[in-house]
């Protein structure tokens, strides 16, 4: 699902979510939400329009023209939702009830006139719905992702999401490369990574992927990770929404926040499952 303004942000989005929907054969859905408050006071008042229908039909026409160029470019014909209301609940009650697996967003960064991330749909979306948020900046190249990273730290559910990669990797025929970061604090618990790392590489021979791990020491873990990022040379960034940052925990400095605000790599950010089973404190991979 793509919840989309119309901007040059929603079309970067488009060509990702486009792309993985031919390859994995998926669904593709265009959002427009109206925001009530700005349909009443902005929208209906500068268009000229007396009604909402009026509104609806002409956001329609607009997304009938996107899908249009969509399915040229793609061969994927997208299905349209045009909805009124808060954006971001419309879009979280939207991808659930249509069982969406995959929200595809653009976002601000780090150059936008805003200070803050915070205020982004973006990022409220990434911390409020339960399904994976991939939010980018730029287009996709059209051969897709051939090497996805895996920061992986010492948080209970930091390796949940090797399998997600692992699958992700199969549509692409990706690589897999994980980083296992620590910091002086945990240092006693190198060995744990050590681990973790190898179990990574057998799970992805396991499934005939290709792997590479690093287990590195650092001070700034986002700092560490965008730049090992670009120097493999990785495509896409898999991270989970609780991972922290220095030890702290909390929304505003977590890892997740900062990645996503940051990095010019596409993320993934995946919503920690509740299972007692995958929480375990134990090294072993939950799978």
């Amino acid at each position: 699902m793509v919840p989309y303004d119309f901007s040059a942000n929603a079309d970067k989005a488009i060509s990702h979510a486009a792309l993985i929907a031919s390859l994995t054969k998926g669904d593709l859905y265009l959002v427009h939400v109206i925001s009530r408050s700005e349909l009443v006071d902005i929208i209906l008042p500068l268009l000229n329009l007396k009604s909402d229908k009026a509104v609806v039909d002409l956001v329609n026409k607009k997304l009938d023209a996107a899908a249009e160029k969509i399915s040229k470019s793609y061969g994927v014909l997208p299905k349209k939702i045009v909805s009124t209301g808060s954006v971001t609940t419309e879009i979280a009650n939207l991808a659930e009830e249509n069982k969406i697996d995959l929200i595809v967003m653009g976002t601000q960064g780090k150059d936008s006139k805003s200070d803050f991330f915070l205020g982004s749909v973006a990022y409220r979306l990434v911390t409020k719905t339960p399904m994976p948020v991939m939010t980018i900046k730029g287009v996709v190249s059209k051969k897709g992702y051939k090497n996805i990273l895996l920061p992986i730290d010492l948080t209970q559910h930091s390796r949940q999401k090797v399998n997600y990669a692992i699958e992700m990797a199969k549509v692409f025929s990706a690589k897999v490369t994980a980083l296992c970061l620590y910091d002086e604090d945990e240092k006693a618990d190198k060995f744990k990574l050590e681990v973790i790392a190898k179990q990574i590489e057998e799970l992805c021979a396991k499934s005939n992927i290709k792997c590479e791990t690093f287990v590195d020491k650092t001070k700034h873990r986002v700092s560490k990770t965008i730049t090992f990022a670009k120097k493999h040379k990785n495509d896409l960034i898999l991270t989970m929404t609780n991972q922290k940052i220095g030890g702290a925990k909390g929304i505003l400095s977590s890892y997740n926040h900062e990645l996503v605000h940051n990095s010019d790599i596409p993320v993934i950010s995946i919503e920690p499952e509740q299972n007692s089973s995958l929480v375990s404190n134990s090294v072993g991979l939950p799978f």
